[in-house]
């Protein structure tokens, strides 16, 4: 969950009949032996990488393999700006020169990734048509994690393409791809329309100002937020995004950007007693579904603002982090529950009071890879991100 918005382009794996024009898993290449089968690199720090490494850390060694994460296998390709530390990074792993001439319609980009964002960095996408001279960007986006597919039908018609994975970043965490492909696919059906808004049609909600939201120093009124969620249509072919629509009316409703997760799109600088509308429109490489047919849904702020001094929430410390299998939830009374959500959103974990055992939770049932513990207390919540090793 984050506090902009961002594009990772996460989809279901579907079955199609595709012919094949550019496939590359790394396998041929060897560690520390650089790339192979025309892959080059443009600036520094990319690598081929497998688990028998040991990097990059805080679970991204294992994360990156783990089918239900990054889902690459065995040899991949990595850009780890935190194992390389204190340095600025713009840097490009590079597709050999394709010829897609002789394609009219179907074209998709697929790979598997775990971009995971410690503060900024940026993953891109970008394409040549002149063997590298000009590039111009395709998609950018920031976390991201698992199969991923892009409509790249524009590339058809030139013979001298290229595609390059940018990566810039300072002292972040890593980006790793793999199981990448160029082919000639069957794109998905667009999807409809999501459904479950959170907050419900003209609900009235408490805002929240428990954080610097604005990153100016202090919390203040312009820090006063709310968590936007919403599950995907039942129908259809999964979405891979979402365009994100707010404003004061249902008429003048402007696109705020994108966003990859149905799980929680942070909101600030709202205010108290007053009225909103807002909107989500699920895409897909096939498309959008039809704005018409989706729902815009109002909120009404109160008085109430929910603050550092409403309950112990705001003293919560979750130790050790990154952890290994226990973690202790410290100096809070009136615990009602713990749920531990992985990075699609989905719980994999919950446990009440009861079962915690002097505020420990044992988390060695899961995977190695970033979790979101949503601590919940006297009717409001807390949501910690921590690390599994």
């Amino acid at each position: 969950m984050k506090k902009i918005t961002l594009l990772a382009m996460l989809m279901a794996s579907f079955i199609t009949t595709a012919q094949v024009i550019l496939s590359e898993d790394f396998e041929t290449a060897t560690l520390g032996s650089g790339f192979t089968n025309g892959w080059t690199i443009d600036g520094s720090g990319w690598a081929v990488n497998n688990p028998s490494t040991g990097t990059p850390n805080y679970g991204g060694n294992t994360g990156i393999v783990d089918p239900a994460q990054g889902n690459c296998s065995n040899n991949y390709a990595v850009v780890d700006s935190d194992g390389i530390g204190n340095v600025s990074l713009n840097t490009s792993l590079v597709s050999p020169v394709m010829d897609l001439s002789g394609y009219s319609s179907g074209l998709l980009l697929k790979f598997n990734q775990w971009h995971r964002v410690y503060s900024s960095s940026v993953a891109y996408i970008e394409y040549s048509t002149d063997s590298g001279t000009n590039w111009s960007e395709l998609f950018s986006y920031g976390d991201a994690v698992g199969a991923s597919i892009y409509d790249i039908s524009e590339l058809e018609g030139y013979s001298a393409v290229q595609i390059r994975f940018r990566y810039t970043g300072f002292y972040e965490y890593w980006w790793g791809i793999d199981d990448i492909s160029v082919e000639v696919g069957v794109l998905p059906e667009a999807p409809v329309a999501a459904t479950t808004p959170n907050p419900q049609d003209e609900a009235t909600v408490d805002l929240t100002n428990n954080a610097d939201m604005n990153n100016d120093g202090s919390i203040t009124a312009a820090d006063q937020h709310y968590v936007f969620t919403w599950s995907p249509g039942v129908t259809g072919d999964a979405p891979t995004a979402y365009d994100y629509y707010f404003g004061s009316s249902s008429s003048a409703l402007s696109l705020l950007g994108e966003t990859s997760a149905n799980d929680g799109f942070t909101l600030y600088g709202l205010s108290t007693g007053t009225t909103y509308f807002w909107q989500v429109v699920p895409k897909n490489a096939g498309g959008s579904a039809v704005a018409a047919s989706c729902p815009i849904w109002s909120f009404t702020t109160s008085s109430n603002v929910l603050s550092f001094n409403d309950n112990q929430l705001n003293s919560i410390v979750v130790s050790p982090n990154p952890v290994k299998d226990v973690v202790t939830i410290n100096n809070l009374s009136g615990l009602d529950s713990v749920e531990v959500f992985n990075q699609l959103g989905q719980l994999v974990l919950k446990s009440n009071a009861d079962l915690l055992n002097d505020n420990r939770l044992d988390l060695s049932t899961l995977n190695p890879g970033m979790y979101m513990l949503k601590i919940k207390a006297e009717n409001k919540s807390k949501t910690v991100k921590i690390i599994k090793e």
